[in-house]
Protein backbone atom coordinates (compact mmCIF):
# COMPACT_ATOMS: atom_id res chain seq x y z
CA UNK A 1 0.00 0.00 0.00
CA UNK A 2 1.47 3.59 -0.74
CA UNK A 3 1.85 5.70 1.85
CA UNK A 4 1.95 9.83 1.66
CA UNK A 5 3.03 11.88 4.23
CA UNK A 6 -0.31 14.40 5.53
CA UNK A 7 1.76 17.37 4.25
CA UNK A 8 1.67 15.94 0.75
CA UNK A 9 -2.59 15.77 0.52
CA UNK A 10 -2.66 18.27 3.56
CA UNK A 11 -1.14 21.09 1.15
CA UNK A 12 -3.54 20.10 -1.39
CA UNK A 13 -6.78 19.80 0.44
CA UNK A 14 -7.25 22.36 2.74
CA UNK A 15 -9.35 25.35 2.50
CA UNK A 16 -7.58 28.35 3.67
CA UNK A 17 -7.19 31.71 1.98
CA UNK A 18 -2.91 31.61 2.24
CA UNK A 19 -3.45 28.23 0.31
CA UNK A 20 -5.89 29.04 -2.43
CA UNK A 21 -3.71 32.48 -3.10
CA UNK A 22 -0.74 30.21 -3.93
CA UNK A 23 -2.32 27.93 -5.82
CA UNK A 24 -2.80 25.18 -3.56
CA UNK A 25 -4.86 22.53 -5.97
CA UNK A 26 -7.86 20.95 -4.93
CA UNK A 27 -8.93 17.16 -5.64
CA UNK A 28 -10.54 17.02 -9.07
CA UNK A 29 -14.36 15.83 -8.58
CA UNK A 30 -14.45 16.91 -4.76
CA UNK A 31 -16.11 20.23 -3.46
CA UNK A 32 -14.33 22.24 -0.85
CA UNK A 33 -15.52 20.55 2.75
CA UNK A 34 -16.39 23.43 5.63
CA UNK A 35 -13.60 22.77 8.35
CA UNK A 36 -16.28 24.18 10.98
CA UNK A 37 -19.08 21.76 10.51
CA UNK A 38 -19.97 18.90 9.16
CA UNK A 39 -23.07 16.84 8.37
CA UNK A 40 -24.32 13.34 6.49
CA UNK A 41 -27.92 12.44 5.42
CA UNK A 42 -27.87 8.41 6.45
CA UNK A 43 -31.07 6.75 4.68
CA UNK A 44 -31.81 3.57 7.14
CA UNK A 45 -34.86 0.79 7.38
CA UNK A 46 -37.76 2.46 9.70
CA UNK A 47 -39.67 0.44 12.02
CA UNK A 48 -42.91 1.29 10.37
CA UNK A 49 -42.48 -0.60 6.70
CA UNK A 50 -44.47 2.30 4.99
CA UNK A 51 -41.78 4.61 5.88
CA UNK A 52 -38.27 5.54 5.45
CA UNK A 53 -35.81 6.38 7.83
CA UNK A 54 -33.42 9.66 7.84
CA UNK A 55 -30.96 10.23 10.07
CA UNK A 56 -29.16 13.56 9.98
CA UNK A 57 -26.20 13.25 12.46
CA UNK A 58 -23.94 16.85 12.73
CA UNK A 59 -21.25 18.63 14.46
CA UNK A 60 -20.69 22.23 14.80
CA UNK A 61 -16.90 23.80 16.07
CA UNK A 62 -17.71 25.77 19.12
CA UNK A 63 -15.89 28.20 18.00
CA UNK A 64 -18.61 29.58 15.16
CA UNK A 65 -20.88 30.32 18.41
CA UNK A 66 -19.38 33.87 20.50
CA UNK A 67 -18.69 33.22 23.74
CA UNK A 68 -20.37 35.32 26.42
CA UNK A 69 -20.63 36.03 29.91
CA UNK A 70 -22.36 32.70 31.63
CA UNK A 71 -25.88 33.89 32.71
CA UNK A 72 -26.89 30.49 33.61
CA UNK A 73 -26.28 28.55 37.34
CA UNK A 74 -26.34 25.04 35.88
CA UNK A 75 -23.02 26.07 33.73
CA UNK A 76 -19.86 25.33 35.63
CA UNK A 77 -17.83 27.94 33.30
CA UNK A 78 -17.47 31.66 33.84
CA UNK A 79 -18.33 32.36 29.53
CA UNK A 80 -21.21 30.01 27.70
CA UNK A 81 -21.92 30.10 23.89
CA UNK A 82 -25.90 29.61 22.86
CA UNK A 83 -26.63 27.85 19.07
CA UNK A 84 -29.53 26.77 17.07
CA UNK A 85 -29.26 23.75 14.98
CA UNK A 86 -32.30 23.60 12.31
CA UNK A 87 -32.74 20.83 9.97
CA UNK A 88 -35.71 20.57 7.35
CA UNK A 89 -36.82 17.80 4.77
CA UNK A 90 -38.55 19.32 1.95
CA UNK A 91 -39.95 17.18 -0.61
CA UNK A 92 -39.74 17.49 -4.57
CA UNK A 93 -42.20 20.05 -4.59
CA UNK A 94 -40.76 22.41 -1.80
CA UNK A 95 -42.92 21.43 0.74
CA UNK A 96 -41.72 20.85 4.37
CA UNK A 97 -42.12 17.29 5.50
CA UNK A 98 -39.94 17.20 8.48
CA UNK A 99 -38.46 19.45 10.92
CA UNK A 100 -35.83 19.59 13.87
CA UNK A 101 -34.81 22.52 15.55
CA UNK A 102 -32.22 22.07 18.79
CA UNK A 103 -31.72 24.89 20.57
CA UNK A 104 -28.17 24.33 23.07
CA UNK A 105 -26.28 26.34 25.49
CA UNK A 106 -21.98 25.35 25.85
CA UNK A 107 -19.74 25.77 28.07
CA UNK A 108 -16.76 27.94 27.64
CA UNK A 109 -14.02 29.04 29.78
CA UNK A 110 -12.21 31.98 27.76
CA UNK A 111 -13.55 33.85 24.37
CA UNK A 112 -10.72 33.32 22.57
CA UNK A 113 -10.38 30.75 19.84
CA UNK A 114 -7.38 28.69 18.24
CA UNK A 115 -8.15 27.71 14.84
CA UNK A 116 -6.35 24.20 15.02
CA UNK A 117 -7.62 23.47 18.75
CA UNK A 118 -11.44 22.52 17.92
CA UNK A 119 -14.17 21.36 20.54
CA UNK A 120 -17.35 20.09 18.73
CA UNK A 121 -20.70 20.16 19.38
CA UNK A 122 -22.49 17.06 18.19
CA UNK A 123 -26.37 16.37 17.28
CA UNK A 124 -27.98 14.11 15.11
CA UNK A 125 -32.19 14.45 14.15
CA UNK A 126 -33.85 11.29 13.09
CA UNK A 127 -37.47 11.45 10.78
CA UNK A 128 -39.40 8.86 9.62
CA UNK A 129 -40.67 9.54 6.41
CA UNK A 130 -42.66 8.45 2.54
CA UNK A 131 -40.13 6.96 0.70
CA UNK A 132 -39.08 9.84 -2.19
CA UNK A 133 -36.49 12.59 -2.61
CA UNK A 134 -35.89 15.15 -0.23
CA UNK A 135 -33.68 18.02 -0.01
CA UNK A 136 -32.04 19.02 3.05
CA UNK A 137 -32.53 22.35 4.51
CA UNK A 138 -29.14 22.49 7.00
CA UNK A 139 -29.05 26.05 9.28
CA UNK A 140 -26.47 27.21 12.12
CA UNK A 141 -27.21 30.02 14.01
CA UNK A 142 -25.42 31.95 16.93
CA UNK A 143 -28.19 33.10 19.33
CA UNK A 144 -25.28 35.93 20.25
CA UNK A 145 -25.00 37.84 17.05
CA UNK A 146 -26.14 37.49 13.34
CA UNK A 147 -23.56 34.60 12.56
CA UNK A 148 -25.30 31.95 10.47
CA UNK A 149 -24.99 29.24 8.17
CA UNK A 150 -27.29 28.03 5.60
CA UNK A 151 -27.46 25.25 3.11
CA UNK A 152 -29.98 23.45 0.87
CA UNK A 153 -28.41 21.99 -1.93
CA UNK A 154 -27.73 18.57 -0.44
CA UNK A 155 -30.23 15.83 -1.27
CA UNK A 156 -31.04 12.35 -0.14
CA UNK A 157 -32.96 9.50 -1.30
CA UNK A 158 -35.29 7.95 0.99
CA UNK A 159 -35.44 4.39 -0.13
CA UNK A 160 -38.43 1.99 0.25
CA UNK A 161 -37.10 -1.04 1.66
CA UNK A 162 -39.93 -4.08 0.37
CA UNK A 163 -39.32 -6.77 -1.62
CA UNK A 164 -36.96 -9.88 -2.09
CA UNK A 165 -34.37 -7.55 -3.97
CA UNK A 166 -31.21 -6.98 -1.55
CA UNK A 167 -31.32 -3.48 -0.73
CA UNK A 168 -28.80 -1.45 1.60
CA UNK A 169 -29.21 1.48 3.49
CA UNK A 170 -26.07 4.31 3.78
CA UNK A 171 -22.56 2.84 4.48
CA UNK A 172 -21.82 4.56 8.04
CA UNK A 173 -18.43 5.38 9.11
CA UNK A 174 -17.92 4.19 12.61
CA UNK A 175 -14.91 5.05 14.64
CA UNK A 176 -14.67 2.66 17.86
CA UNK A 177 -16.99 -0.44 18.30
CA UNK A 178 -17.06 -1.56 21.91
CA UNK A 179 -20.21 -2.76 24.46
CA UNK A 180 -22.14 -2.87 20.77
CA UNK A 181 -21.80 0.49 20.46
CA UNK A 182 -20.67 2.21 17.44
CA UNK A 183 -19.83 5.74 17.60
CA UNK A 184 -20.27 7.67 14.44
CA UNK A 185 -17.11 9.32 12.72
CA UNK A 186 -19.33 12.10 12.02
CA UNK A 187 -17.43 14.11 9.43
CA UNK A 188 -20.06 14.61 6.65
CA UNK A 189 -19.77 10.49 5.19
CA UNK A 190 -15.99 11.15 5.29
CA UNK A 191 -13.57 9.29 8.24
CA UNK A 192 -11.14 11.65 10.73
CA UNK A 193 -7.68 11.37 9.24
CA UNK A 194 -5.62 8.71 11.46
CA UNK A 195 -8.25 7.19 13.37
CA UNK A 196 -9.78 3.53 12.57
CA UNK A 197 -12.75 3.21 11.11
CA UNK A 198 -15.23 0.38 10.27
CA UNK A 199 -18.62 0.37 8.14
CA UNK A 200 -21.85 -0.40 9.17
CA UNK A 201 -24.57 -1.02 6.69
CA UNK A 202 -27.86 -2.93 6.87
CA UNK A 203 -29.44 -5.36 4.13
CA UNK A 204 -33.01 -5.62 3.82
CA UNK A 205 -35.09 -8.39 1.45
CA UNK A 206 -37.90 -10.62 1.65
CA UNK A 207 -35.51 -13.52 0.41
CA UNK A 208 -33.00 -12.64 3.11
CA UNK A 209 -31.41 -15.86 5.29
CA UNK A 210 -29.65 -16.01 8.45
CA UNK A 211 -26.44 -16.90 7.08
CA UNK A 212 -23.20 -15.06 6.56
CA UNK A 213 -22.75 -13.36 3.37
CA UNK A 214 -19.83 -12.98 1.12
CA UNK A 215 -18.03 -9.32 0.75
CA UNK A 216 -15.48 -7.90 -1.57
CA UNK A 217 -14.81 -4.35 -1.57
CA UNK A 218 -12.24 -2.17 -2.82
CA UNK A 219 -10.97 1.59 -1.55
CA UNK A 220 -9.63 3.52 -4.37
CA UNK A 221 -8.33 6.80 -4.75
CA UNK A 222 -9.97 9.03 -6.96
CA UNK A 223 -8.48 11.36 -9.68
CA UNK A 224 -5.79 13.24 -7.89
CA UNK A 225 -2.74 15.48 -9.20
CA UNK A 226 -3.22 13.80 -12.32
CA UNK A 227 -2.61 10.77 -10.98
CA UNK A 228 -5.04 7.51 -12.21
CA UNK A 229 -7.09 6.17 -9.54
CA UNK A 230 -5.03 3.34 -7.66
CA UNK A 231 -6.45 0.66 -5.23
CA UNK A 232 -5.09 1.01 -1.85
CA UNK A 233 -7.24 -1.41 -0.05
CA UNK A 234 -8.51 -4.73 -1.40
CA UNK A 235 -10.51 -7.56 0.30
CA UNK A 236 -12.52 -10.27 0.15
CA UNK A 237 -13.85 -12.03 3.27
CA UNK A 238 -16.21 -14.80 2.42
CA UNK A 239 -18.51 -15.93 5.75
CA UNK A 240 -19.25 -12.52 7.08
CA UNK A 241 -22.00 -13.11 9.94
CA UNK A 242 -24.84 -11.08 9.88
CA UNK A 243 -26.41 -8.84 12.79
CA UNK A 244 -29.56 -10.08 12.90
CA UNK A 245 -33.05 -7.94 13.16
CA UNK A 246 -31.86 -4.89 15.04
CA UNK A 247 -32.46 -1.44 14.35
CA UNK A 248 -29.94 1.26 15.36
CA UNK A 249 -31.25 3.11 18.24
CA UNK A 250 -29.37 7.03 18.57
CA UNK A 251 -27.31 7.43 21.85
CA UNK A 252 -27.83 11.30 22.81
CA UNK A 253 -24.95 13.35 21.52
CA UNK A 254 -23.49 16.48 22.65
CA UNK A 255 -19.45 16.64 23.28
CA UNK A 256 -19.52 13.32 21.97
CA UNK A 257 -19.74 11.72 18.51
CA UNK A 258 -23.49 10.32 18.41
CA UNK A 259 -23.86 6.55 18.54
CA UNK A 260 -25.77 3.81 17.14
CA UNK A 261 -26.51 0.56 19.52
CA UNK A 262 -27.90 -2.53 17.29
CA UNK A 263 -31.14 -3.05 19.28
CA UNK A 264 -33.37 -6.29 18.99
CA UNK A 265 -36.71 -5.40 17.06
CA UNK A 266 -39.09 -7.83 16.19
CA UNK A 267 -40.21 -5.86 13.27
CA UNK A 268 -36.97 -6.23 11.87
CA UNK A 269 -37.29 -9.48 10.33
CA UNK A 270 -36.21 -8.90 7.08
CA UNK A 271 -33.34 -6.63 8.19
CA UNK A 272 -29.92 -7.08 8.81
CA UNK A 273 -26.30 -5.59 9.42
CA UNK A 274 -22.60 -5.94 8.74
CA UNK A 275 -20.07 -4.70 10.07
CA UNK A 276 -16.15 -4.43 8.58
CA UNK A 277 -12.89 -3.08 9.81
CA UNK A 278 -11.37 -1.05 7.07
CA UNK A 279 -8.18 0.21 8.25
CA UNK A 280 -8.78 3.94 7.66
CA UNK A 281 -5.52 4.54 9.96
CA UNK A 282 -3.06 3.75 6.84
CA UNK A 283 -5.11 6.17 4.47
CA UNK A 284 -3.59 9.04 3.55
CA UNK A 285 -5.21 12.50 3.44
CA UNK A 286 -7.03 12.10 -0.03
CA UNK A 287 -10.36 11.38 -1.98
CA UNK A 288 -11.41 7.79 -1.75
CA UNK A 289 -14.24 5.79 -3.14
CA UNK A 290 -15.19 2.76 -1.47
CA UNK A 291 -17.09 -0.22 -3.94
CA UNK A 292 -18.71 -2.79 -2.23
CA UNK A 293 -20.45 -6.16 -3.37
CA UNK A 294 -22.42 -8.10 -0.86
CA UNK A 295 -23.89 -11.36 -1.78
CA UNK A 296 -26.00 -14.10 -0.07
CA UNK A 297 -27.37 -16.70 -2.39
CA UNK A 298 -28.77 -15.20 -5.80
CA UNK A 299 -29.32 -11.97 -3.68
CA UNK A 300 -26.52 -9.49 -4.94
CA UNK A 301 -26.12 -5.43 -4.16
CA UNK A 302 -23.20 -3.22 -4.92
CA UNK A 303 -22.94 0.42 -3.01
CA UNK A 304 -20.12 3.14 -3.91
CA UNK A 305 -19.21 5.46 -1.42
CA UNK A 306 -16.82 8.42 -1.96
CA UNK A 307 -15.16 9.97 0.89
CA UNK A 308 -12.48 11.39 2.18
CA UNK A 309 -10.09 11.32 4.42
CA UNK A 310 -9.86 14.79 6.73
CA UNK A 311 -8.35 16.83 9.38
CA UNK A 312 -9.74 20.23 10.33
CA UNK A 313 -7.21 20.43 13.44
CA UNK A 314 -4.15 20.30 10.85
CA UNK A 315 -1.29 23.09 12.11
CA UNK A 316 -1.64 26.08 9.88
CA UNK A 317 2.07 25.67 8.97
CA UNK A 318 1.42 22.55 7.59
CA UNK A 319 -1.21 24.40 4.92
CA UNK A 320 1.61 25.66 2.78
CA UNK A 321 4.43 23.64 1.48
CA UNK A 322 7.27 26.19 1.48
CA UNK A 323 6.03 27.53 4.76
CA UNK A 324 6.23 23.79 6.34
CA UNK A 325 10.10 23.76 4.48
CA UNK A 326 10.86 27.45 5.89
CA UNK A 327 9.87 26.19 9.40
CA UNK A 328 12.36 22.76 9.25
CA UNK A 329 15.18 25.53 10.00
CA UNK A 330 15.93 24.44 13.43
CA UNK A 331 16.22 21.04 12.88
CA UNK A 332 18.60 20.95 9.65
CA UNK A 333 22.20 21.35 8.26
CA UNK A 334 22.22 24.21 6.31
CA UNK A 335 23.32 21.88 3.34
CA UNK A 336 20.18 19.57 3.90
CA UNK A 337 18.08 22.84 4.43
CA UNK A 338 19.44 24.01 1.24
CA UNK A 339 18.56 20.80 -0.67
CA UNK A 340 14.87 20.69 0.85
CA UNK A 341 14.10 24.16 -0.87
CA UNK A 342 15.29 22.98 -4.74
CA UNK A 343 13.33 22.23 -7.32
CA UNK A 344 9.88 22.21 -8.50
CA UNK A 345 6.64 22.24 -6.40
CA UNK A 346 6.25 18.88 -6.60
CA UNK A 347 9.92 18.29 -6.13
CA UNK A 348 9.71 20.30 -2.62
CA UNK A 349 6.98 18.60 -1.54
CA UNK A 350 8.61 14.89 -2.16
CA UNK A 351 11.83 16.70 -0.48
CA UNK A 352 9.54 17.03 2.49
CA UNK A 353 7.61 13.91 2.17
CA UNK A 354 10.95 12.01 2.85
CA UNK A 355 12.33 14.65 5.75
CA UNK A 356 9.34 13.53 8.07
CA UNK A 357 9.36 9.76 6.76
CA UNK A 358 12.23 9.26 7.89
CA UNK A 359 11.35 10.43 11.71
CA UNK A 360 8.10 8.75 11.73
CA UNK A 361 7.67 6.53 14.93
CA UNK A 362 4.68 4.60 13.78
CA UNK A 363 5.57 4.01 9.84
CA UNK A 364 2.55 1.58 9.97
CA UNK A 365 0.16 4.72 9.65
CA UNK A 366 -0.04 7.55 7.89
CA UNK A 367 -0.39 10.00 10.77
CA UNK A 368 3.03 10.89 11.79
CA UNK A 369 2.90 12.31 15.15
CA UNK A 370 6.38 13.83 15.69
CA UNK A 371 5.59 15.67 12.43
CA UNK A 372 2.64 16.97 13.86
CA UNK A 373 4.04 17.57 16.94
CA UNK A 374 6.53 20.12 15.59
CA UNK A 375 4.62 22.04 13.41
CA UNK A 376 1.71 22.29 16.35
CA UNK A 377 4.65 24.07 18.39
CA UNK A 378 5.65 26.48 15.21
CA UNK A 379 1.66 27.79 15.06
CA UNK A 380 2.32 28.02 18.50
CA UNK A 381 5.03 30.57 17.79
CA UNK A 382 3.46 32.21 15.59
CA UNK A 383 1.31 33.45 17.57
CA UNK A 384 3.14 34.31 21.44
CA UNK A 385 6.30 35.57 19.85
CA UNK A 386 5.50 37.10 16.18
CA UNK A 387 6.78 40.84 15.81
CA UNK A 388 4.39 43.65 14.56
CA UNK A 389 5.12 42.30 11.62
CA UNK A 390 3.50 39.37 12.11
CA UNK A 391 4.11 35.70 10.38
CA UNK A 392 7.88 35.71 11.99
CA UNK A 393 7.49 33.82 15.59
CA UNK A 394 9.00 30.98 14.72
CA UNK A 395 12.13 32.72 13.70
CA UNK A 396 12.82 34.64 17.29
CA UNK A 397 14.83 33.25 19.56
CA UNK A 398 11.88 32.32 22.21
CA UNK A 399 10.40 30.54 19.14
CA UNK A 400 13.22 28.83 18.28
CA UNK A 401 13.61 27.21 22.25
CA UNK A 402 9.74 26.48 22.20
CA UNK A 403 10.04 24.62 18.94
CA UNK A 404 12.50 22.46 20.00
CA UNK A 405 11.90 21.86 23.55
CA UNK A 406 8.35 22.39 23.49
CA UNK A 407 6.62 24.43 26.72
CA UNK A 408 8.83 25.35 29.74
CA UNK A 409 8.25 23.51 32.65
CA UNK A 410 8.37 27.38 34.52
CA UNK A 411 8.49 30.61 33.44
CA UNK A 412 10.09 33.49 35.14
CA UNK A 413 9.43 37.50 33.98
CA UNK A 414 11.67 40.41 35.27
CA UNK A 415 11.72 43.78 34.62
CA UNK A 416 15.56 45.15 35.31
CA UNK A 417 15.88 48.89 35.25
CA UNK A 418 19.38 48.07 33.34
CA UNK A 419 18.75 45.00 31.51
CA UNK A 420 14.80 45.78 30.35
CA UNK A 421 12.93 42.69 30.36
CA UNK A 422 13.89 39.36 31.25
CA UNK A 423 12.45 35.92 30.34
CA UNK A 424 13.92 32.82 32.19
CA UNK A 425 12.60 29.32 30.70
CA UNK A 426 13.09 26.38 33.15
CA UNK A 427 12.86 22.57 31.79
CA UNK A 428 13.39 20.28 34.56
CA UNK A 429 13.02 16.89 32.40
CA UNK A 430 16.17 18.32 30.24
CA UNK A 431 17.63 20.11 33.33
CA UNK A 432 18.43 23.17 31.29
CA UNK A 433 17.67 27.14 31.31
CA UNK A 434 17.27 29.64 29.00
CA UNK A 435 17.81 33.57 29.38
CA UNK A 436 16.40 36.30 27.15
CA UNK A 437 16.34 39.83 26.99
CA UNK A 438 14.66 42.78 25.87
CA UNK A 439 16.81 45.50 26.49
CA UNK A 440 14.96 48.04 24.20
CA UNK A 441 11.69 47.00 25.69
CA UNK A 442 10.27 46.25 22.04
CA UNK A 443 9.21 42.64 22.32
CA UNK A 444 12.27 41.46 20.52
CA UNK A 445 13.68 38.85 23.16
CA UNK A 446 17.07 37.21 22.35
CA UNK A 447 18.51 34.28 24.09
CA UNK A 448 21.57 35.80 26.37
CA UNK A 449 22.07 32.40 28.11
CA UNK A 450 21.81 28.76 28.39
CA UNK A 451 22.58 27.11 31.41
CA UNK A 452 22.65 23.45 32.61
CA UNK A 453 20.95 22.63 36.09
Amino acid sequence: MIRMIVVLAGVLLISSVRAQQQGALQPTGQAETPQFMFYEAINLVDQDSTQSRIDIPYRVDNNFFIAVKNTEPSLQSPFMRRGEVLIELLDKNGISKARDINRFTIPAFSTESVPEEKNWYHGIASFSVVPGEYTIVFEIDDLESERKFLERNKKIGAVHFSGSSLRTSTPIFVQTVRNDTLALQNFGGNIGFGSTASLYLQLYSDALVAEPVRVEYTISTQPFMFQDPKVMVSDTINQLPLMLHTRPEVVSAGNAAPSYVPTPDENAKNTAAILISLGAEKLPLRPFELEMRIMQGTLSATVKKPFLMVWPEMPSSLRDVDFALEALRHITRESEYDSLLRGSRDARLRNLEEFWKRKDRTPDTDYNEVMVEYYRRVDYTMRAFSSMKGGDGYKTDRGKIYILYGPPTKTERSLDPNAGFQEVWLYEKQARRFVFRDQARSGNYTLVATQNL
